[in-house]
């Protein structure tokens, strides 16, 4: 937590390996897991909202075998997690469907992919030398000078920005993140 991970970036990589395989921590590898993280809440924030009981209509006649299978061979998550991946992008699956599909891999994996939000994983690392609020400020003033194609400002701030440990992500719709200290 004081480098900026969150803790459940932890439980996603020990779950892309079997329990059984021998486990190398590594801060790359709990970077890799956490950017996995994002990249699936962020995949679930994109699914429409929808009432429970046509998650519960969804639940009854969707066929949960491709988990129930992974789950069964000696607790496989490392390939349920590909499999899981794929079902929620899938455009052949209702939003009904991957919600419900979310609801059973969740309870298994443990991860609060129901509630959990891509702004909850931005954690401040401690030896970060900014705030959040000067974070947000520079990034106003970076927008402006880009609306005003003063870019020279715009990438002045940018580097201020990283040269504290925040990463700039354009297009991302959070905007930034904080640079994980390795």
């Amino acid at each position: 937590i004081d480098r900026g991970y969150h803790p459940l970036a932890y439980r996603m990589m020990c779950l892309q390996a079997h329990y059984r395989s021998e486990l190398e921590f590594s801060w790359e590898g709990l970077g890799a897991a956490l950017t996995r993280l994002k990249r699936l809440v962020a995949m679930i924030e994109k699914i429409p909202q929808t009432s429970n009981e046509l998650i519960a209509e969804a639940e009854d006649g969707a066929n949960f075998d491709w988990i129930d299978i992974a789950v069964n061979a000696d607790l496989n998550t490392a390939s349920l997690l590909p499999h899981f991946e794929f079902a929620i992008q899938t455009k052949q699956a209702s939003p009904e469907e991957k919600w419900a599909i979310i609801g059973r891999v969740d309870s298994i994996l443990g991860l609060n992919l129901l509630t959990l939000t891509r702004t909850d994983l931005r954690i401040r690392p401690k030896s970060a030398t900014i705030t959040e609020a000067e974070v947000e400020a520079k990034l106003a003033a970076r927008k402006d000078a880009r609306a005003a194609k003063d870019f020279a400002t715009s990438d002045q701030l940018r580097h201020e920005l990283i040269a504290q440990g925040v990463e700039v992500m354009d297009g991302d719709p959070l905007g930034w993140d904080w640079k994980l200290a390795v």
